[in-house]
């Protein structure tokens, strides 16, 4: 009994200590002083940036600012969900609270955790702490299924138009924005689906521009505070909720504890993201307003049209990589004015497979859309692969997350990678990283937010980067079908007609995925030795097995989604 006691006062000590540590200062402190020194003028000038690719990284980094804050935590996001990694995030922010942190939190309330239980105790636990939710329907955190079928009949669009911003914001210093929600998907600590998510962390005056749009959303008339929710006002009155004290109530399964002490890890903290920020030529953060727009549709969105004039201005290579790739006719005119200006301009995207989508939905749309994209648009598609040559790099804690599934299950398949990020360079010139995603939702409705960095060593970086996701060993790319020319003009033209009709039942498209042959180097659909150099692998690689439920699902999308794609 005398030696459990030691070791649990041993450890206590131990969370006690380093807590103090990190409190004590940062290896960020220095970086934080040099640009505020320098802060004059121009806010887009005097930034220091670091893309966070790894997701596990993701997660140390904001784990340590949190613990390192001394003033203010902002945190904006789409989705929060009541896992290990979420519990994780709530527990270092309720202690930042406790020890005088003015923590506010936004969470848009249709895809995040729902439980009135939890949001009471989160709005009762501090007042430092406060939270507060986008758009919740019918004034409440849990709807029953008519509260949302009403809600909807009374406005379709309030339902769909959502906050898509990921943002954190610390002591009004440091800054986070891009494609993370707060889950264990987007931190590596998933033994299914995890994602292939970029991130970029600032330091500089762009973020008081961050501080500006936080404190936008938090005024937003419809963004409303969790204890005046009517089924969390009930929770509150009737005492009925838990109350988290200590850490070990939060349930974190055991996966933290390396990076526990990795998080107050000075050194390494200061090798893995203070050193490595690098200084750019201009940085600019864009942002929807909340709300978006008063119409069903804006075209005329901030971050699109920032977006639209940064593609307009491509002259030789574009790359982008995109979760979901569902171009609107603006894109796609868009594209063909490009193509008229410069007619070798190389567009490249990186994108997900079939094998590798988290949405059916809306790969049904891409693959409606891709004879269009590959033979109108003249794009150079690529499709991510939910096993890469190169997850290991990618996603380093595979094998612990391999092994972690087949402890549960012993038959559970590998863990595998969906891509995520959202991130746009052009010519070598121009960067943006964000929460925007190459569908009508991110371009009409979903309000989206990112930063435009304009240094030429940095998108050198961050293409080289997408290139790596691009290769044949990580991607399929998508071309046209090697098809006998008569089937070839009888195809394009019924594949054509349906592609206008409401139903796209004409079951063959006129593209289909493919793979490199070993021991060959890859060249770009078009090039004459491509098909000698590369073999069709069908339109649906890596499923599991012939005619699928998800490939049945697609087609069945595919056919019948035309009028939908608008809200995709």
């Amino acid at each position: 009994m005398f030696k459990r006691w030691l070791v649990l006062f041993g450890v206590g000590l131990g969370f006690w200590v380093t807590s103090v540590s990190a409190r004590a200062g940062s290896p960020f402190d220095e970086v934080i002083a040099q640009v505020a020194a320098a802060e004059e003028g121009d806010p887009a000038v005097g930034n220091r940036v670091l893309s966070l690719e790894v997701g596990y990284d993701a997660l140390l980094v904001r784990v340590h600012l949190i613990r390192a804050a001394r003033r203010s935590i902002e945190l904006q996001t789409f989705i929060w969900t009541d896992d290990e990694s979420g519990r994780l995030l709530i527990y270092e922010l309720v202690e930042a609270a406790r020890r005088g942190v003015v923590v506010r939190i936004i969470a848009d309330h249709l895809v995040s955790d729902q439980d009135p239980r939890t949001v009471a105790f989160l709005t009762t636990v501090h007042p430092n702490f406060q939270v507060r939710h986008y758009r919740p329907t019918m004034t409440r955190i849990k709807p029953s299924k008519w509260q949302t079928v009403v809600s909807a009949l009374g406005s379709f669009r309030s339902i769909n138009q959502r906050m898509h911003n990921k943002l954190m914001v610390v002591d009004g210093a440091v800054m986070i924005t891009g494609g993370r929600n707060i889950e264990n998907t987007y931190f590596d600590h998933s033994p299914k689906l995890n994602f292939r998510d970029r991130d970029v962390l600032a330091v500089g005056p762009v973020v008081r521009a961050a501080e500006a749009s936080f404190a936008e959303y938090w005024d937003f008339n419809y963004t409303v505070p969790g204890e005046e929710l009517r089924d969390v006002a009930a929770v509150i009155e009737r005492g009925d909720f838990p109350r988290y004290g200590t850490r070990a109530d939060y349930d974190f399964g055991g996966y933290f504890y390396g990076l526990d002490r990795e998080a107050n890890d000075a050194p390494l903290i200061q090798e893995k993201f203070v050193a490595t920020l690098r200084a750019v030529e201009r940085v600019r953060l864009v942002a929807d307003p909340p709300g978006k727009s008063s119409g069903w549709f804006d075209r005329g969105s901030l971050v699109t049209r920032e977006l639209r004039a940064m593609a307009a201005a491509g002259r030789e290579d574009i790359v982008m990589q995109t979760p979901y790739l569902i171009l609107s006719r603006p894109a796609r005119r868009l594209v063909k004015e490009l193509r008229r200006e410069n007619p070798a301009i190389r567009i490249r995207i990186s994108s997900n497979s079939f094998a590798s989508t988290d949405n059916i939905l809306a790969y049904s749309a891409n693959y409606r859309l891709r004879s269009v994209y590959v033979e109108q648009l003249g794009l150079e598609v690529h499709e991510f692969r939910p096993q890469p040559a190169a997850r290991e790099a990618l996603f380093p804690r595979w094998a612990v997350m391999r092994d972690r599934a087949r402890l549960v299950d012993g038959a559970a398949p590998e863990p595998f990678l969906c891509v995520h990020s959202k991130t746009l360079v052009v010519d070598d010139r121009v960067t943006f990283i964000g929460s925007y995603n190459l569908d009508p939702r991110s371009e009409n409705l979903n309000t989206e937010i990112g930063l435009i960095i304009e240094d030429e060593a940095f998108a050198r970086e961050m293409r080289e980067t997408i290139e790596v996701d691009m290769r044949p060993e990580n991607s399929w790319v998508i071309a046209r079908r090697a098809l006998p020319l008569p089937v070839a003009a009888v195809n394009d033209l019924v594949d054509g007609v349906s592609r206008l009709s409401p139903l796209d039942l004409w079951p063959v498209r006129n593209t289909a995925s493919f793979e490199l042959l070993p021991g060959l180097e890859p060249v770009p659909p078009g090039h004459p030795d491509f098909y000698a150099r590369h073999r069709q692998v069908g339109s649906f690689p890596g499923a599991e097995g012939p005619l699928t439920t998800k490939e049945i699902l697609t087609r069945i999308y595919k056919a019948v989604g035309t009028a939908i794609t608008p809200v995709l």
